[in-house]
C-alpha cells in the first residue's frame, strides 16, 4: 500500500483505523509500533527541539500594534467629544483588538509558512503533536484580551506575547485568568466524578440480551448542524447503526433494512441521502434492555455488540469520562459578542459599486456608533471592476447587513463593502446596562437631552432619556456640607482662601453647669443634681465581691444596688437599706392588717402606702417530687423537730404534717407548728376554722391562752385534732425615713431626688413556701426625676458619681442628669469638603442657659473664586461649587469669533475661521482686546446618553469626580457561553427546567405579533380551527417569529432554552386526542428524546470532543421510560404511581379484552437522579442516595428484587449477568432454534449467538479458514473444552488472545443446576404473566 501525504495527528487516525479494521488488531499494532520507532527514528536524526530562537514574533506585529493603538486612540477621541457613548467605545476598543489579535494570529501562520516551514514550533503545533494555535499564539503573536473575575473583559489587552516577556500590569491582569482556570480545574474534577455516577446508576442494568427486539419503530438521522457549520456530517452519525428500512435511490437499492453500515456504506449514504431512518436503543422494544441490531456496533471493536454486553455502563463512562475536559462555564464576555456573527466582505479588485433595484435600505446606527446603511429586505450589490479583463461581481445581502459603500461609490482593492449576517444564526439578544461615571466634579447641564420621568407600580419614579443627547460637567470644586451645616455664603458671591463658606453649630439643649476635661471631645452640661451630703459611702467585700456600703447620720446602711460611672433610668433602684426587722425563719401565711398597697410587679415588690402590721404564721414546706414510696410520715402525724419526714429530709420544727401527693408523686410537704389538742370538738368548743385565739383566752378549764395563735382543726391518725398555730406580729410604719439630700436644681427646670420607699413582696393571704425564711418588706431608694413637661423625663438617665470628701478616706453619693456633646474632629485634608475648624465657645465650670451655642464647626474655603449651586428650600442639596481659575481658560483670537456667551463648545470645533477649540468648555464672555479677540471658556466635559438610559442626576446638579452619572442600557447580543459545559449538561441530564425557558406553541397555526410602544407584548396563534391562543412575554424574552408565519407545534416562539418537561406535555397533549394515549406517548417521549441527545451532543461539541449518539441515547432511554398513571381505571395501578410505559399499555391491552376500564397516564421525563431512584430494583436504589428512605419504602411495600441488574449482584456478591455471567437461556428469543454442533464453533467469527442468517451481513472474507491472519478470540471456558478434547496447534504469527469475553455456555456447573435456576427465574416470569392477566 502506497501513501503520500503529509501524515499529521488526524491522517494518523484515520490510517489506523483503517488498518484495524481491514487487519485487525494484532497486525494494527504492530504497524503503530512501526511507525513509533519510525517516528523516533527521524527525530534524534532532525533534532527537532523547541529553543527561545524558534519562537520568531512576526516583524509585522509591531506596525499592526501601532494601528489599533492608533484606531483606539480615535475612538477616545469620539468618545470625549461625546460623539459615541460608554458602551459603544467599549465595545469598540474590544472588536478592534479581538481583530488584531485574530489577524496578527494569521500573520503568524504566514511568517512561519513563508520563512520557516520547518520551525519546530510550528511544526509541533500544525501536526497535532502538542499544542495549538493560541497557544503559539500566545507565545510569538499576543495574549489578547483577559477577563476580570466577573467574567468581564478588561478593555486593556495585553499587547506583548510570552517571547517578548509580559510587563507587571499585564501580569497582574493575567494572573486572574490562571486563578480561576486553577479554580475551575479543582471544582470540575469533583462535579464530573458525581456525573458519572449517576449515569452509570441510571444506566447498570441496560445489557444486550437479545438479537433483534423486531421493531418497525426508527428516528430520523440529519447531519448536526449549528448555524453554517455542520458538527457532525451525515456519514459519522451512521457508522455501526442499523438501517430501519431499505434505502433506495433512484430505483437502486444503496442498503438493506437491519443492515449495519460500515465506513463505505456510510461515506456513500452521506453522500446521497440528506435525512435517514436507523433502529436506535430509544425505539429498541426489548424489555428492560437492548437489543444486537438495535444498538449496532460495538465501538470498540467495529463488530456486532456481543450478547451480554454492559452497554449501559459504557454509554455512561462515555459521556462522563469527558466531563472533566468541559470548561465549568466560558467567561461571560461582558457584553462583547466574540462570535462570527457578520462576514466581511471586501472588494477583489479597483472598481465601482452600484445598488441593484429592489435594494432597500434604512440608516441605522451601529454598535460601535457609527452612522451605516442597513439592508431591510434580501438585495443584491454590483461591483464592477475599473480593469475590463475582470468580471463583474454579484454579492447578495441579507436582512440585518451593513453597507460600508454608497451607490455609486468607487472601492479600491481590499477596501471593506459590506458586513454579511447569517440568516441561519437566530441572534437572540437581551438588555444590559452599563453605568457611566463622571471624571471631573462640577455641575451638570443638559443639552439636547430630554428626560422623562416614569413611576412604576410600586410608585418608585426614575427618571429616563427620551430622547438622547449630551450630558455636560461645567467643571468646578464642589464642597461636600457635613449634615447640619448652613452656608453662610449666597450665589455670586466672591470668596478668598480661608473664608468660611458654612459653618455647624454645636447647641446645649438644657443647659447647666459646664464640665470640660482638657483635650477631651466630649462637653458635659450638668442638667440637674442630688447628693447624700450626711453620708458616707464605704467599700466593703463580702464573699470575694465589693460591695459599696451607705452609712447614714442616723446609723442607718444602705446597699448600693448600682455600679458607679453607670446610668440608671428613671424610677430605677438606687439602693437598699440593711435591716432585719422583717426577716422570718421559715415560711408560712402572710396576713395584712389595715396594710394599703399600691399596684406593681411580685418582682419589685408592691410599695406600701398606708402603714399597719402584718401577721406572720409560719409553717415549714418542703417541696419533694419524689415517688411517694419515700414518704416516712402519714398525713396529719405530729411530728418533732429533727425528724426524718421523707427519705434524707429532715422537718426544723415540731408539728403536724400535711402532705400533698399527685399521680403517687410526693409534692410537698408541710409541717404546721403549734399545740395539739385533741380532746374538743368543733360545736362544743364554738371555735371556727382559722379563727384568731387572742392571749387570756381559756381554752379549757386547765389551759390558757398565752399569746395570738390561729386555730385550724386538723385530721390526725388518732381521730379530729386542734391545732393552735403561733402568729408573728410585725410593725410597718406609714412612711420610712430618708436621709438628707442637698440638690442643684435648674429653676423651672429637672429636678431630681432619691425617695425612700418600702416594698413588700407578698400579698395578702399568700402562702410562702419556704424552709429557710425569707424577707417580707424592703425599704429602697429610688431615683426620681420629674420635670415641667413629662415626656421629656421618660428617656433620660441620670450617672451614678462618687465624690471624693476632703481629708477622709470615704466618698460621697452624687447622681447628675448629664447632656453629652460630641465635637466633630478637626480635618484639614477632607479630599471632598474644605478645611473644617471647630471653636469651642464656654469653658469648664461655666454655667449656661437652655439653647446656647457650645461651639462652632466653620468649612473653610481651600480656593478663590465664585460660589455657585447652592439652592435653597426643599430642594437643598448639601453641597456648594466653587468655580475658580483653573476652572477657566483663556483664547486669544486674531478674528472675530462665531460662538457667544454661554454657547457650549466641543473640543476640535471651530470657533472662529481656521480656529478649533483645544478642549471641550462652555463660553463665560467673548472679550475685544487691542490685538483682536479673547475668549473665556469655563473647562467642561461633554457625555453622550443613548435614548432609553436612567438618569442618576437631573440639571443643575453638582456632582463629585467618581459619581454615577447615568445607567446607559443596550441591548448585546445573548452570548452562547453563559451556561455551556459540565453545569449545561447536568442541567439536561437532570431535566431541569431553564432558568428562562422559551415559549412553545402549543398547537400549529399562524402568528400574529402584538407591538406597544416598540415593546413586543403579545403573540398570537390563529390555530388550524379557527381558535386564538395567546402567548404573554415576559420583558426579558424576544420573539423569534414575525407575523403571519406560519408556525408548527412545539416550535420555539420566543429566544430562551427548551424546557424539556414543557416539549413533552405539548406534545403529548397535541397528539392525544387523535392518536390515543399510547402513539402519543411515544411520539411526545420521541421528541423529547431526540431534543436531549440534540442537546448534550452540542455542548460536548462546542468543546470538540466526540460521543456516539448511541451512548446518549442509552441514557436518554432510561430517562424516558416511565409514565405517571392519572387515573387506574380497573386495573391494580394506583395514581401517582411511576411504571414503565410498555408494562402500562401490556395491562391496558388486558384490560380492553376483559372489558375493564383501562388505566389513564402521562408520560414524564425523569432526571438521573430521580430515574435511579425510581429503578425496579431496590437494592440498587438504595446503594445510590436516600438509602433509609428506598429501603424502608420497599419494605413497607414487600418489594421483590429480581436481580437484573449488575449493581444489585455485585452488592449481594453474585456473578454480574453480563459477559461471561450471561445467561443464554434467560433470553430465547433470538436463539432458541439455534445450536452450533460441537466440532463447528467459529472462534473467529464472534457473533456467536446470531439467529440463522446472521444479522443480515455479508460474511466477512476468509471467515473460519486460517489462512485469514485475523484474531482469534478465545475465553479460558473455550480453552479448557480444547484441552480437554484436541491440542491445539498455533502458528508462531498467530496471536491469542484470552479474554473472559464469552457465553457461559461452556461453565463446567452441571446441567441440572442450571435448570434450577431457569427454574427461579421462570418464576419470576411466572409472576409477570399473573400481573398482566389481573
Amino acid at each position: 500500500m502506497f501513501y503520500n501525504q503529509t501524515v499529521d495527528k488526524g491522517k494518523l487516525k484515520k490510517l489506523i483505523a483503517w488498518a484495524y479494521q481491514n487487519y485487525g488488531s494484532a497486525r494494527c499494532s504492530q504497524m503503530a509500533d512501526e511507525l513509533k520507532n519510525l517516528g523516533f527514528r527521524f527525530a534524534t536524526k532532525a533534532g527537532v527541539s523547541i529553543s527561545v530562537d524558534d519562537l520568531t514574533v512576526p516583524p509585522a506585529k509591531r506596525q499592526m500594534i501601532e494601528s489599533a493603538e492608533q484606531e483606539i486612540r480615535q475612538t477616545e477621541q469620539r468618545y470625549v467629544r461625546g460623539e459615541i457613548t460608554e458602551v459603544e467605545r467599549f465595545q469598540k476598543v474590544i472588536d478592534t483588538w479581538n481583530s488584531t489579535s485574530e489577524s496578527l494570529k494569521d500573520e503568524v501562520i504566514r511568517n512561519f509558512q513563508v520563512t520557516d516551514p520547518l520551525n519546530s514550533v510550528y511544526m509541533m503545533a500544525f501536526s497535532g503533536a502538542r499544542g495549538n494555535m493560541s497557544q503559539v499564539r500566545q507565545l510569538v503573536g499576543m495574549r489578547g484580551l483577559m477577563a476580570n473575575p466577573q467574567g468581564e473583559i478588561i478593555d486593556l489587552p495585553i499587547k506583548t506575547n510570552f517571547r517578548e516577556g509580559l510587563t507587571v500590569t499585564e501580569y497582574v491582569i493575567s494572573s486572574y485568568g490562571a486563578r480561576k482556570g486553577l479554580v475551575d480545574t479543582a471544582l470540575r474534577t469533583a462535579d464530573s466524578g458525581y456525573l458519572t455516577r449517576r449515569l452509570v446508576d441510571v444506566s447498570q442494568d441496560v445489557i444486550v440480551r437479545e438479537a433483534d427486539c423486531g421493531t418497525n419503530r426508527y428516528v430520523e438521522l440529519t447531519a448536526m448542524t449549528d448555524g453554517d457549520r455542520v458538527l457532525i456530517p451525515l456519514s459519522d452519525r451512521l457508522l455501526g447503526r442499523s438501517l430501519a428500512e431499505d434505502v433506495v435511490v433512484n430505483g437502486e437499492v444503496i442498503a438493506t433494512r437491519n443492515q449495519i453500515i460500515d465506513d463505505e456504506t456510510a461515506e456513500k449514504l452521506g453522500r446521497l441521502v440528506d435525512k435517514i431512518k436507523v433502529r436506535s436503543p430509544l425505539t429498541c422494544e426489548a424489555a428492560r434492555s437492548v437489543c444486537q441490531t438495535c444498538y449496532g456496533w460495538s465501538l470498540a471493536h467495529g463488530h456486532p455488540v456481543d450478547m451480554g454486553e454492559a452497554v449501559g455502563i459504557i454509554a455512561a463512562q462515555s459521556i462522563g469520562e469527558p466531563g472533566t475536559q468541559l470548561t465549568m462555564r466560558t467567561f461571560h464576555t461582558g457584553g462583547v459578542f466574540t462570535g462570527e456573527v457578520a462576514r466581511q466582505v471586501r472588494s477583489p479588485f479597483e472598481g465601482t459599486v452600484r445598488f441593484l433595484p429592489g435594494l432597500s435600505i434604512r440608516n441605522v446606527r451601529t454598535r460601535h456608533g457609527d452612522e451605516r446603511d442597513q439592508v431591510e429586505a434580501p438585495g443584491e450589490i454590483k461591483l464592477t471592476p475599473k480593469d475590463k479583463t475582470k468580471e463583474t461581481v454579484t454579492y447578495s445581502l441579507t436582512p440585518g447587513s451593513l453597507l460600508f459603500v454608497t451607490d455609486g461609490e468607487t472601492v479600491s482593492e481590499e477596501q471593506l463593502l459590506a458586513e454579511i449576517t447569517s440568516d441561519k444564526v437566530q441572534k437572540s439578544t437581551e438588555k444590559a446596562t452599563k453605568d457611566v461615571t463622571s471624571d471631573l466634579a462640577g455641575e451638570v447641564l443638559f443639552s439636547q437631552l430630554v428626560p422623562e420621568e416614569k413611576t412604576d407600580r410600586q410608585g418608585n419614579t426614575t427618571r429616563i432619556a427620551q430622547r438622547g443627547g449630551l450630558l455636560w460637567i461645567l467643571s468646578g470644586e464642589v464642597y461636600n456640607l457635613p449634615p447640619g451645616a448652613e452656608p453662610v455664603v449666597s450665589n455670586g458671591d466672591q470668596v478668598q482662601v480661608g473664608d468660611v463658606l458654612a459653618e455647624t453649630k454645636l447647641v446645649s439643649t438644657n443647659g447647666g453647669l459646664v464640665r470640660l476635661a482638657p483635650n477631651s471631645r466630649e462637653i458635659d452640661i450638668v442638667t440637674a443634681s442630688v447628693s447624700l451630703d450626711q453620708a458616707e459611702v464605704k467599700v466593703e467585700s463580702s464573699a470575694g465581691r465589693e460591695q459599696f456600703i451607705i452609712h447614714t447620720g442616723d446609723g442607718q446602711s444602705f446597699l448600693l444596688k448600682t455600679t458607679p460611672g453607670t446610668k440608671v433610668q428613671n424610677h430605677a433602684i438606687v439602693a437598699e437599706l440593711i435591716d432585719d426587722r422583717y426577716q422570718t425563719h421559715t415560711g408560712g401565711m402572710i396576713k395584712y392588717v389595715d396594710i394599703e398597697v399600691a399596684k406593681g410587679s411580685r418582682k419589685q415588690g408592691y410599695e406600701i402606702t398606708k402603714g399597719g402590721t402584718i401577721l406572720w404564721i409560719p409553717e415549714e414546706t418542703h417541696e419533694v417530687n419524689k415517688d411517694i414510696s419515700l414518704l416516712q410520715v402519714e398525713d396529719g402525724q405530729y411530728v418533732e423537730a429533727g425528724e426524718e419526714v421523707v427519705k434524707d429530709i429532715f422537718c426544723n420544727s415540731s408539728g403536724v404534717v400535711e402532705v400533698i401527693q399527685k399521680n403517687d408523686i410526693l409534692r410537698e410537704i408541710i409541717v404546721k407548728p403549734g399545740l395539739l389538742f385533741m380532746d374538743l370538738e368543733p360545736e362544743s368548743s364554738g371555735i371556727a376554722q382559722e379563727q384568731l385565739i387572742y392571749p387570756g383566752t381559756q381554752l379549757t378549764p386547765e389551759v390558757t391562752i398565752e399569746e395570738l395563735r390561729q386555730a385550724e382543726w386538723v385530721e390526725t391518725n388518732e381521730g379530729l385534732g386542734l391545732l393552735l398555730r403561733p402568729v408573728q406580729e410585725f410593725t410597718v410604719q406609714d412612711q420610712s425615713t430618708s436621709p438628707t439630700q442637698g440638690s442643684a436644681n435648674q429653676e423651672g427646670g429637672r429636678h431630681i431626688e432619691l425617695r425612700s420607699v418600702q416594698r413588700i413582696f407578698f400579698k395578702d393571704g399568700e402562702r410562702v413556701k419556704s424552709v429557710e425564711g425569707c424577707q417580707l418588706i424592703s425599704t429602697q431608694l429610688v431615683l426620681e426625676i420629674s420635670s415641667e413637661e413629662p415626656e421629656s423625663v421618660s428617656h433620660l438617665t441620670a450617672d451614678i458619681e462618687l465624690e471624693p470628701i476632703e481629708d477622709r478616706d470615704c466618698q460621697r453619693l452624687q447622681l447628675v442628669i448629664l447632656e453629652s456633646l460630641v465635637l466633630r474632629r478637626d480635618s484639614d485634608n477632607d479630599p471632598l469638603g474644605g478645611n473644617i475648624q471647630t471653636r469651642v465657645l464656654v469653658q469648664d465650670g461655666d454655667e449656661i442657659p437652655p439653647g446656647a451655642v457650645v461651639a462652632r464647626t466653620e468649612i473653610q474655603c481651600k480656593e478663590a473664586g465664585e460660589i455657585r449651586g447652592i439652592r435653597k428650600g426643599s430642594e437643598a442639596v448639601r453641597r456648594l461649587l466653587i468655580v475658580s481659575d483653573r476652572d477657566e481658560f483663556i483664547l486669544p483670537l486674531a478674528v472675530a469669533p462665531t460662538v457667544k456667551a454661554r454657547d457650549l463648545v466641543i473640543a476640535e470645533a471651530e470657533i472662529a475661521a481656521g480656529v478649533l477649540a483645544p478642549n471641550s468648555g462652555q463660553v463665560l464672555a467673548v472679550d475685544k482686546t487691542a490685538t483682536g479677540y479673547e475668549i473665556r471658556l469655563r473647562k467642561a466635559r461633554p457625555y453622550r446618553v443613548s435614548a432609553g438610559a436612567i438618569l442618576h442626576i437631573d440639571e443643575g446638579d453638582l456632582v463629585q469626580r467618581g459619581d454615577n452619572l447615568v445607567l446607559l442600557v443596550f441591548e448585546r447580543s445573548k452570548t452562547g457561553d453563559i451556561i455551556q459545559g459540565l453545569p449545561r449538561i447536568e442541567e439536561l441530564l437532570e431535566a431541569r427546567k431553564p432558568k428562562e425557558a422559551c415559549v412553545l406553541a402549543r398547537k400549529p397555526g399562524v402568528c400574529q405579533v402584538e407591538y406597544q410602544d416598540s415593546e413586543i407584548v403579545d403573540i398570537k396563534v390563529v390555530e388550524d380551527d379557527g381558535t386564538i391562543s395567546e402567548y404573554p412575554l415576559l420583558g426579558s424574552q424576544n420573539p423569534l417569529v414575525s407575523d403571519n408565519q406560519r408556525i408548527d407545534v412545539g416550535q420555539a416562539l420566543t429566544d430562551g432554552q427548551a424546557n424539556p418537561h414543557e416539549i413533552l406535555e405539548v406534545f403529548f397533549n397535541y397528539y392525544v386526542d387523535s392518536l390515543g394515549s399510547y402513539e402519543a406517548a411515544l411520539k411526545a417521549l420521541e421528541k423529547t428524546q431526540m431534543f436531549l441527545v440534540d442537546q448534550v451532543q452540542s455542548v460536548y461539541q462546542s468543546q470538540g470532543i466526540d460521543i456516539a449518539d448511541k451512548h446518549i441515547e442509552v441514557i436518554v432511554r432510561q430517562m424516558t421510560s416511565k409514565v405517571r398513571i392519572d387515573d387506574g381505571g380497573d386495573t391494580s395501578m394506583l395514581p401517582g404511581e411511576l411504571l414503565e410505559l410498555r408494562q402500562v399499555e401490556t395491562v391496558n391491552e388486558a384490560m380492553s379484552i376483559t372489558g375493564g376500564a383501562a388505566a389513564k397516564y402521562t408520560p414524564v421525563l425523569l432526571g438521573i437522579t430521580k430515574a435511579s431512584l425510581n429503578t425496579d430494583s431496590f437494592i440498587s436504589a438504595a446503594s445510590f442516595q436516600e438509602t433509609t428512605r428506598v429501603l424502608t419504602e420497599a419494605a413497607i411495600e414487600g418489594k421483590s428484587d429480581w436481580l437484573r441488574g449488575l449493581k444489585e449482584n455485585v452488592i449481594i456478591g453474585r456473578l454480574i449477568p453480563a459477559g461471561t455471567g450471561f445467561n443464554s437461556h434467560e433470553n430465547t428469543a433470538g436463539i432458541s432454534d439455534y445450536t452450533p454442533p460441537e466440532e463447528e464453533y467459529n472462534y473467529n467469527n464472534r457473533s456467536y449467538y446470531a439467529p440463522p442468517g446472521g444479522l443480515g451481513l455479508p460474511p466477512r472474507p476468509g471467515f473460519g479458514d486460517s489462512s485469514e491472519d485475523s484474531d482469534m478470540i478465545l475465553d479460558d471456558q473455550t480453552a479448557r473444552a480444547y484441552a480437554e478434547g484436541d491440542v491445539v496447534d498455533l502458528e508462531d504469527d498467530e496471536m491469542a488472545f484470552l479474554s473472559s469475553r464469552g457465553s457461559s455456555r461452556f461453565s463446567r456447573q452441571p446441567i441440572s443446576d442450571r435448570w434450577s435456576e431457569a427454574d427461579e427465574e421462570g418464576e419470576e416470569d411466572d409472576f409477570e404473566e399473573d400481573y398482566e392477566e389481573e
